[in-house]
């Protein structure tokens, strides 16, 4: 059986070719074997990823499952090891263990010990760090100062005294910032790791092998991962950025009866309109839009992006419904009435649809526009995929 598994794992890689995503949009892939990059630019890439490597286990349900969101803003979701002194340690998808210190940590949360309580909607403090403390079936706010992580809790100093609140205790745990986020700056090396099941890095690319994607996290921090825990690798010098690290400056949605409330879906960022992660073509896309039709989000830009590229579908999760909907995609640049680009008619069920390389040079409005194909909203959860804007 052993040896069974490990001539699978032969197979797979020798299997696994690297997908490689030029500037000008154009793709190509080559095997994994024999791949050794210290920087994307080497490769010729803006973004890398791996095709025919087996994923990650799904990690058993944990009651320890944690949503970390980063100074940074970045999100990262995996299991909570514990920690000690300044420093929190969690397990990401594929086991890649990763500490991180309190100054690069916004907020914790922990979904599966707050489902025992009443759940609130979490907030910062004013001013100082903030825990929301499980008291059997209610949470308490406490504000203070956190002391120190360790293995069995959080060391917190409050009108409580200092105490430490088992892990099992906490909902989430805001920190307060020591001063404003600094952004790194920008390199021919500074990549963002797409990470497999949620969540991304941003870090210096210290090298890439077909085994492993080494980075260098500052602080003396650093961290290997394993190809099947990465969804992508993107280059993280100011020449790309995904649209959805934007916030739209005006978004029209729903279904709006004149003289009646109508209904509204909210779009969502990075996750489909349900909330749940993006699933298009039967696979995981981390980085996309949802939305449900009729939509229109429009993004301020600064005229400096040149082109655009990306992929339209109906989310997956309407396979599960009895219609799976059917929707028109349209962008529009600027103040011009005809479409930069229009899908015709999307189905659920269907592949994702590819964007032809769009022309952005100027472009300070960018609208993305989703109609109904038939009269009937049923089911109309489109995604916008991975749309990546490139200088």
């Amino acid at each position: 059986m052993a040896f069974a598994a490990f001539a699978l794992a032969l197979v797979q890689e020798s299997a696994a070719r690297l997908w490689i995503e030029a500037r000008d949009g154009a793709s190509s892939s080559r095997p994994l074997a024999g791949v050794e990059a210290a920087s994307l630019s080497e490769l010729g890439a803006v973004a890398l990823r791996v095709e025919g490597l087996a994923p990650p286990p799904e990690p058993p349900p944990s009651p320890n499952a944690v949503e970390v969101r980063l100074a940074s803003g970045d999100p990262l979701r995996g299991t909570l090891i514990g920690g000690e002194g300044d420093r929190v340690e969690i397990e990401l998808a594929g086991g890649t263990r990763l500490g991180l210190d309190v100054d690069r940590l916004a907020r914790l949360e922990f979904p599966a010990h707050a489902a025992a309580s009443a759940r609130q909607a979490y907030e910062p403090a004013p001013s100082g760090d903030r825990l929301y403390w499980i008291r059997g079936t209610s949470q308490d706010r406490v504000d203070g100062t956190l002391e120190s992580f360790r293995a069995d809790g959080v060391a917190f100093e409050s009108k409580l005294g200092s105490r430490v609140f088992p892990w099992s205790e906490v909902a989430a745990l805001f920190v307060e910032a020591l001063g404003p986020a600094k952004a790194p700056e920008p390199g021919p090396r500074r990549v963002c790791v797409e990470i497999a099941g949620g969540g991304r890095l941003r870090a210096e690319l210290k090298k890439l092998d077909a085994n492993t994607v080494a980075l260098d996290l500052g602080q003396g921090q650093s961290a290997s991962l394993a190809w099947n825990s990465i969804a992508e690798l993107v280059v993280d010098d100011g020449s790309v950025r995904f649209l959805s690290d934007l916030a739209p400056a005006r978004a029209v949605e729903g279904w709006l009866e004149e003289g009646e409330p109508g209904m509204r879906w909210p779009f969502q960022l990075d996750r489909a309109q349900t909330g749940e992660p993006l699933r298009a073509g039967g696979r995981s896309w981390s980085r996309g839009i949802g939305v449900h039709a009729p939509s229109r989000l429009e993004f301020e830009l600064d005229g400096s992006w040149k082109s655009l590229r990306g992929s339209v579908a109906i989310d997956d999760s309407v396979r599960l419904l009895p219609y799976r909907g059917s929707v028109v995609f349209s962008l529009f640049a600027g103040e011009r009435a005809e479409p930069l680009w229009t899908s015709g008619r999307v189905q659920g069920g269907e592949a994702p649809l590819a964007l032809p390389a769009l022309d952005l040079t100027g472009v300070r409005r960018l609208a993305l526009v989703v109609d109904m194909d038939e009269r009937s909203f049923i089911a109309d959860r489109a995604d916008w995929l991975r749309m990546l804007l490139v200088r």
